[in-house]
């Protein structure tokens, strides 16, 4: 499937409420921010002050180098519809859909968000959607949700409300109870043409854990993780990020398959290495990750 590559290594939460840490958030190395409606923001009564307070603060200049997204309150939450009518006021480029359990909420959100848009004079698909999978419900639906909505440029997993969802046990050692569904979600996402978001790592403090777990997402084939922790930022971005040596490759894998198209074969052994599909369809992405990374680069010196 044809990639829409999305550079979001690290997607650092923020309470929507909380101006002084968002005003932390803004000197941060995170790719995206999430101004939180939902968990971080309590009491419920703090829920207007949050959409009010995003409204405003997204449209700071020193927020143009993020891309930023609102993690909404549930669809059946009496929050949920004014969330999505106030904050898209904002300067903010998609939703989060926390607790996604079928295509039928995303196609809500979508056809909410369509409206929107158009009594706004707004292009149609200007907001994005990354569904939120964290219950049983959802992985059962994944396939259903990845495709739901034209809008979806990631699938994202939640490791914590899915464990509860299943009534399982979380164990930070081995992690069986969330293999399934982490191995699951990069899956269907690469399948089309989708990024995919690691759960968190909620010990915060815990450098060694959190580079396990990021190796670990790494080689199930997510391209990043969600953010609890300034802390968590430059290691996310390190580990998500092609390495020199992946790079040096890509480019020579490339070069090798023009050779290979010079005697018309589609694989070939070129001196001393295969060259076929796979690995130029591999190649190019690293490159064009790399080329998206040294642009972010650019932006954040400027």
């Amino acid at each position: 499937m044809k990639s829409n590559l999305q550079l979001l290594r690290s997607m650092m939460f923020v309470p929507g409420h909380n101006e002084k840490l968002i005003d932390s958030a803004a000197k941060s190395t995170a790719d995206a921010l999430i101004f939180d409606l939902e968990d971080s923001v309590q009491p419920d009564s703090n829920k207007l002050l949050a959409r009010n307070v995003i409204v405003e603060r997204s449209k700071e200049k020193q927020f143009d180098r993020f891309q930023k997204f609102v993690r909404l309150n549930e669809i059946e939450t009496d929050f949920f519809l004014q969330d999505v009518l106030q904050v898209t006021q904002g300067n903010i480029d998609g939703f989060l859909l926390s607790k996604t359990n079928t295509k039928e909420d995303i196609q809500y959100l979508d056809n909410l968000l369509t409206s929107i848009e158009k009594e706004r004079k707004l292009e149609v698909g200007t907001f994005t959607i990354i569904p939120i999978l964290e219950s049983a419900l959802s992985i059962v639906n994944i396939n259903e949700i990845a495709v739901s909505s034209k809008r979806i440029i990631a699938l994202g997993f939640g490791s914590e409300d899915y464990v509860s969802d299943i009534q399982g046990v979380r164990d930070f050692e081995t992690n069986q109870s969330i293999t399934f569904p982490r191995s699951l979600v990069p899956i269907v996402a690469r399948a089309y043409g989708l990024e995919a978001i690691d759960a968190a790592y909620i010990k915060v403090h815990d450098l060694e854990g959190l580079d396990r777990h990021l190796q670990t997402g790494k080689v199930l084939g997510y391209g990043g993780m969600w953010i609890l922790h300034p802390k968590q930022n430059d290691p996310a971005n390190e580990v998500f990020s092609p390495t020199e040596q992946e790079y040096k490759d890509s480019v020579e894998f490339l070069r090798l398959y023009e050779e290979a198209k010079k005697i018309n074969k589609g694989v070939a052994i070129i001196e001393g290495k295969f060259v076929g599909p796979p690995l130029i369809t591999k190649s190019k992405d690293i490159i064009a990750r790399v080329e998206l990374i040294e642009k972010r680069k650019n932006h954040f010196n400027n």
